[in-house]
């Protein structure tokens, strides 16, 4: 995933999302860079940025990743509901270019199942894990509609974050 997934669905990213996206494996440790260098196209020509748009080594992401908490939301908690709905961003993002690259529905649901498996688990998610015990008989069909569903319902409440 990278940030022009975020400008093909229309949300917006900063600071934040980067941060999230690093720590909970969307995003490599490139995006840090690749953000920076935006900043620096739109003007921000602050030090801090200006370091970070030349690459982030492997031995120093923890230092950076600490920067970039202190320097832009050092206030919040990293289990705090602004950080939690960036993390919601990131997997309405990533799981609408699950289903964009997925055109058969059991390549649809396999990808569904190990994201949902590499995520935590999370519990909204179950109605339409193909390998999750269903409530009601459910055949593939049912499955993939819900996710239709859930990804609608995503995009109204993370569009609602910007």
């Amino acid at each position: 995933m990278n940030l022009i997934d975020f400008k093909k669905r229309h949300i917006k990213y900063d600071w934040k999302t980067i941060f999230v996206g690093v720590h909970e494996n969307y995003f490599s440790k490139d995006i840090i860079s690749d953000y920076a260098v935006e900043l620096m196209e739109n003007g921000d020509e602050s030090e801090f940025v200006s370091k970070l748009a030349w690459g982030v080594s492997s031995e120093d992401l923890k230092k950076v990743m600490l920067g970039i908490k202190d320097n832009y939301f050092s206030q919040l908690d990293e289990k705090s509901a602004i950080l939690k709905d960036e993390s919601r961003k990131l997997r309405f993002v990533c799981l609408s270019k699950i289903k964009e690259e997925c055109k058969e529905e059991n390549e649809l649901l396999n990808k569904i199942a190990e994201f949902y498996g590499n995520h935590h688990y999370p519990e909204e998610m179950v109605s339409f894990v193909n390998y999750m015990p269903q409530e009601v008989p459910t055949t593939k069909v049912d499955m993939v509609n819900r996710f239709y569903e859930f990804l609608k319902l995503e995009k109204d409440l993370v569009s609602s974050y910007s």
